[in-house]
């Protein structure tokens, strides 16, 4: 169902006397930063640009929005991917490990100024973050969706409000890629996946109910920056040039 549409028929219940929270949008399908074939792929070379500074990005689907976002924006680009140029649930002090690491010279932001509107591809970030002189590019998004059980169907509008008995299951996976600005190349991938279960009665607000959205999203990032810390030697050790 169109997202646009769910907002849609959210509004109308708001009206009506009735308290919905809208789930999240979709990912960011990460086969558009990828090569288009195998010959390609092959054909692409890491420049190994160590010691190497990071522009991290986060990316979503077409038109994605949230709660927090329609409320406070933080959304930028049409075409193949939105690009989320506000930090909703990532912490500073987890950019901050990522650029003590060895070989790496420091962490930069892209932000809405570098951008162009339309976003079809890789190139769009990787000409913005070489206006960074970026070295590397960590492209990440999140793909969030709630449940009443494991087998069931993604739950895409939730009433506020439930019964104390009813529980709702919030599921996120982070999913990153770790790119050549210079080239494509893309170095490393990961992808994590974290799972919290919550009573819907608790959720009083959309307000209530999106914080339990941000907190999975929280604790998936997490564990995405423990995954990119603990697999850096490897990257070093594959990529390195040595004089």
């Amino acid at each position: 169902m169109p997202y646009k549409f769910l907002v849609f028929i959210a509004s109308l219940f708001a009206l009506s006397g009735c308290s919905y929270y809208i789930a999240p949008g979709a990912k960011a399908d990460l086969d558009v930063f990828a090569p288009a074939n195998i010959q390609a792929g092959f054909a692409v070379k890491a420049t190994a640009p160590f010691p190497a500074s990071i522009a991290a990005i986060r990316v979503q689907a077409p038109s994605y929005t949230n709660h927090n976002l329609r409320s406070n924006g933080g959304n930028h680009g049409e075409g193949r991917y939105t690009v989320i140029t506000s930090r909703e649930v990532e912490e500073p002090a987890q950019f901050d490990r990522i650029a003590k690491l060895a070989q790496v010279a420091g962490i930069l932001n892209i932000n809405r100024m570098l951008l162009p509107q339309k976003l079809q591809s890789d190139v769009e970030i990787r000409e913005a973050a070489s206006r960074l002189q970026a070295d590397l590019v960590l492209i990440y998004t999140f793909d969030t969706t709630f449940y009443e059980n494991d087998f069931s169907r993604p739950l895409t509008m939730i009433s506020l409000g439930f019964a104390p008995t009813r529980k709702v299951f919030a599921n996120t996976t982070a999913s990153a890629l770790l790119m050549d600005t210079r080239t494509g190349y893309v170095y490393s991938a990961y992808e994590i996946t974290t799972k919290a279960e919550t009573r819907a009665s608790a959720w009083g607000s959309a307000e209530a109910a999106d914080e339990s959205r941000r907190q999975t999203e929280r604790e998936a990032f997490a564990k995405l920056v423990d995954d990119f810390v603990n697999s850096w030697p490897k990257v070093l050790a594959r990529h390195e040039k040595r004089g």
